[in-house]
C-alpha cells in the first residue's frame, strides 16, 4: 500500500469485487448533465423547491445521473434528515455519485456523518484512482468532524508531493476545522510545513497559507515566521504571497516585522501590497506609520485607499493631527482615501483639541455639501459619526438627501453612534439626553418605510450600552410592528430580519430563528437552452469590458435569473456599490446601497466549485436562499466563502478591468454573446 490517510480504515474499504451484478451494471452508466433533459430539470426543480422527501426517493434511482443530482442537491438544501440515506451512496459503484454524496454530507455538517465518511475513505487506492473522492471525503470530515478527527487527519505524513488532490483535501479539511474553531497545534505545524515547502503543489500550499492567515488564535512563533518569510520571498504565486502576508501579520515577532517592512516597499502586485499594508497592524505604531503613509499617495486607488483606511482602524491619538494633513498636502488623492484620512483624524484626535475638531467638522461638511457623488457623501457621514456629537447634523442632512445611498448611510452612522462602547464617555453628563434623542431618531427612521434605512437603523435599538429596553412602551411596539407589517417580502428581507431582531431585543425575547423566504421564483429553463461553455456574457463599463463564463450546471437558477435581468436591460446604469480592495467588487443593487432587491428571491446553489482563484462570479446574499439581483466578482481566492455563496460563473477575460473598478462605477450594459 503506497499511501494512507487513516491506517485503521483499510479494512473498511469496499472493493469492487464485492459489488452486486446490478450495481456493476449501474457502474457502467455515465453522468450526463443535459439541462434540456426533463428528468434532469425535475431534480433541479426539486432542489429549488426544497422538496427533500422527493429528492430522497431519487437517491436509489437506477439512472446514475438522477442519483448524482439528487445527492448533490443536499449540498444546497442541507437537510440533516438526508444523512443516513446519503451514506450508502458513499459506496456507489460510480465515483461521481460517491463524490456528490460525500460533498453533500460535508455541507449538511451533521456530526454523525463524520464516521461514515471516514469509513468510506478508499485506503486501498494504491493506483491513485480515487484521489478526487478521497480529497472530497477529507474536506467533508473537516466540515462535520471533531477534534479527534482533526488530529487524525493532521497526523498523516505519508503523502508524496505528487499526491496533489490528497494534499489539497488534507489542507482543506484542516482549514474547514479551523473555520469551526476546532484548532490543534499539530495541524498548524503541518500547515506551516506545507505552506513553506515548494515541493508541494500550489493548490495545497494555497489552502495551508489561507489556514494560517484566517483561522483565529494562530500566531506564528519566531521559527515559523522565519519559514513563512522565506516562503514569501521565494514564491512567485501572488495568491500564496498575499495569504502568507496575512499570516505573518498575525505574528508579533521581529522576524515577521523584518520581512513585512522590507517587502511592502518592493511588492509589485497591488493585491499583495494591500494585504501587506493590512498585515502591519500588529506592530509598533510609530514605525508602521512611516511605512504606510507613503502608500496613501500610491497611483493605484486600491492601495491608496487601503493605506488611508489602515489609519482609521489602527491609528493613535498622537497622530490625530497628522492624518488630515496628508490629505491636505496631496490634493489629487482619490476621494475614498481623502475622506478616510479625515475620518482617521476625526477618530483619533484628542478631546482637548476642540478647534481642530471643528475644522474637521467644517471640512467634512463642506465635502458633503459640494459633492455630486452619493458614495462620497455617504463616506462623509460615516466619517462624521466618529465624533458622536454630529448626530443631529447627520440626521438632518442625511435623511433629506435625495439618494437612497446617503439615506441608508445616515441611518448606519446613527446606529454606529448608538453602538459605541464609549458612548457615555463621549457625551459625558449629556449622555442620558443624547441617548433619548437618538432613540426617537431611530423610531422616526423606522417609520420612513424605507427598507435600507430600516435595516440600518434597527441595529441601533440593540445597543447594549444604551439598554433601550427600558424605554419600550406600547407606542414603540406599535411603531416597530407596523413598520414590519409594511415591509414587502422577499424584497425587504434584510430590513425584516433586522427589525425582527430589534423587536425581540426590546421585548426581552430570544432572537428569532433565521427564516428562509418561501419558494417564489421557478427556474426559467428556456433561458438556459442556448447556454454552453462557449457562450459569454459581456459586462460593459467605461473602464473596459468583462467577459463572463456562466456555470448553469452548478447554478441553473442563478444563471437563468441573471440572463433574464440582462436581457431586460436591468443592469444598465446600476452601480458597483461595494468594492473591498483584494476581496470583491459588488453590484446590481437597484437602490445602489446594498439593501435593494426585486420582488422575488432565488435559492442558494452550491455545486462542486470553489473560490480558489480570482474572478469568480458569486451571488450576494443575506443568508441561505435570499439571493436575487446583486452579484460580486472576486479579486483573488476567497476560500472562506466556499459552500456559503453561490458560484455561477467566472471571468474569462477582463480581470484587468475588474481590478480598476471603484465604488460608484456603473455597468453600462450586459450583452449575451
Amino acid at each position: 500500500m503506497r499511501r494512507i490517510i487513516f491506517p485503521f480504515l483499510c479494512s473498511l474499504s469496499l472493493l469492487i469485487s464485492c459489488v452486486p451484478p446490478e450495481q456493476k451494471r449501474q457502474a457502467k452508466q455515465a453522468i450526463k448533465l443535459d439541462l434540456s433533459d426533463a428528468g434532469v430539470q425535475h431534480i433541479y426543480n426539486l432542489r429549488d423547491q426544497g422538496r427533500t422527501d422527493s429528492l430522497l426517493r431519487y437517491l436509489n434511482n437506477e439512472d446514475a445521473t438522477l442519483r448524482y443530482l439528487a445527492a448533490l442537491s443536499f449540498a444546497s438544501v442541507r437537510d440533516s434528515n438526508a444523512v443516513e440515506p446519503l451514506v450508502p451512496l458513499l459506496q456507489d459503484p460510480l465515483e461521481e455519485v460517491r463524490v456528490a454524496a460525500a460533498f453533500a454530507l460535508g455541507q449538511i455538517g451533521a456530526a454523525r456523518a463524520a464516521e461514515p465518511l471516514i469509513d468510506a475513505f478508499r485506503g486501498d487506492d494504491s493506483l491513485s484512482k480515487h484521489q478526487r473522492f478521497n480529497a472530497i471525503v477529507l474536506e467533508a470530515v473537516g466540515k462535520c468532524g471533531n477534534m479527534t478527527h482533526l488530529r487524525q487527519i493532521a497526523a498523516v505524513t505519508t503523502y508524496y508531493p505528487s499526491d496533489t488532490l490528497l494534499l489539497e483535501g488534507q489542507c482543506r479539511a484542516v482549514y474547514r476545522f479551523g473555520l469551526r474553531d476546532i484548532v490543534d497545534n499539530l495541524a498548524t505545524i503541518r500547515m506551516v510545513g506545507y505552506a513553506t515547502n515548494e515541493r508541494y503543489p500550489e493548490s495545497a500550499r494555497l489552502m495551508a497559507a489561507h489556514y494560517l492567515a484566517r483561522i483565529k488564535g494562530i500566531s506564528p512563533d519566531s521559527a515559523q515566521s522565519v519559514h513563512l518569510a522565506s516562503a514569501f520571498v521565494r514564491s512567485k504565486n501572488p495568491d500564496i504571497r498575499m495569504a502568507l502576508a496575512r499570516a505573518l501579520g498575525k505574528s508579533t515577532t521581529s522576524q515577521a516585522f523584518g520581512i513585512l517592512s522590507k517587502v511592502v516597499k518592493t511588492e509589485q502586485d497591488w493585491r499583495v501590497k494591500c494585504d501587506l499594508i493590512r498585515s502591519l497592524a500588529t506592530f509598533e505604531k510609530d514605525t508602521v506609520r512611516e511605512l504606510v503613509a507613503p502608500f496613501v499617495s500610491d497611483p493605484n486607488p486600491h492601495i491608496a485607499r487601503t493605506a488611508a483606511e489602515f489609519f482609521v482602524e489602527n491609528g493613535q491619538a498622537p497622530d490625530g493631527d497628522y492624518y488630515w494633513r496628508i490629505a491636505r498636502d496631496n490634493p489629487k488623492l482619490p476621494w475614498q482615501a481623502r475622506i478616510a484620512l479625515y475620518r482617521a483624524s476625526y477618530k483619533w484626535m484628542p478631546r482637548d483639541f476642540p478647534d481642530k475638531k471643528e475644522y474637521l467638522n467644517y471640512r467634512l461638511r463642506d465635502f458633503f455639501t459640494k459633492s455630486q457623488n452619493p458614495y462620497e457623501r455617504a463616506a462623509c457621514l460615516a466619517a462624521l459619526a466618529e465624533f458622536g456629537w454630529q448626530f443631529r447634523w447627520i440626521y438632518d442632512k442625511g435623511l433629506k438627501d435625495p439618494s437612497p445611498v446617503v439615506k441608508s448611510a445616515a441611518a448606519e452612522a446613527l446606529a454606529a453612534i448608538c453602538l459605541r462602547p464609549d458612548f457615555y464617555r463621549t457625551f459625558g453628563e449629556n449622555g442620558r439626553n443624547v441617548r433619548r434623542e437618538l432613540f426617537y431618531y431611530l423610531r422616526e427612521l423606522v417609520n420612513t418605510g424605507d427598507a435600507g434605512v430600516i435595516a440600518a437603523a434597527a441595529e441601533g435599538f440593540r445597543a447594549e450600552t444604551l439598554d433601550y429596553r427600558s424605554m419600550r412602551d406600547t407606542s414603540v411596539r406599535n411603531d416597530l410592528n407596523t413598520a414590519f407589517q409594511k415591509l414587502k417580502l422577499p424584497r425587504d428581507y434584510e430590513a425584516a430580519i433586522a427589525l425582527e431582531k430589534a423587536i425581540a431585543y426590546l421585548n426581552g425575547a430570544p432572537l428569532p430563528p433565521a427564516r428562509k423566504p418561501a419558494y417564489n421564483h421557478p427556474i426559467d429553463w428556456k433561458l438556459l437552452a442556448d447556454i454552453t461553455s462557449a457562450k459569454r456574457v459581456v459586462l460593459q463599463t467605461k473602464k473596459g469590458n468583462i467577459s463572463l463564463q456562466l456555470y448553469p450546471v452548478w447554478a441553473p437558477g442563478s444563471v437563468a435569473a441573471f440572463l433574464d435581468l440582462a436581457q431586460k436591460g436591468f443592469y444598465g446604469g446600476k452601480s458597483f456599490h461595494r468594492v473591498v480592495p483584494n476581496f470583491v467588487v459588488q453590484g446590481g443593487c437597484p437602490r445602489g446601497d446594498g439593501y435593494g432587491a426585486l420582488d422575488y428571491s432565488i435559492r442558494t446553489e452550491i455545486g462542486l466549485a470553489w473560490y480558489d482563484d480570482e474572478g469568480y462570479l458569486g451571488m450576494a446574499s443575506a443568508g441561505p436562499d435570499t439571493e436575487g439581483v446583486q452579484f460580486f466578482i472576486t479579486h483573488s481566492p476567497t476560500p472562506h466563502l466556499d459552500g456559503r455563496y453561490t458560484i455561477f460563473g467566472k471571468v474569462a477575460q477582463g480581470m484587468d478591468v475588474v481590478a480598476q473598478l471603484q465604488v460608484g462605477d456603473t455597468i453600462e450594459k450586459l450583452l449575451i454573446q
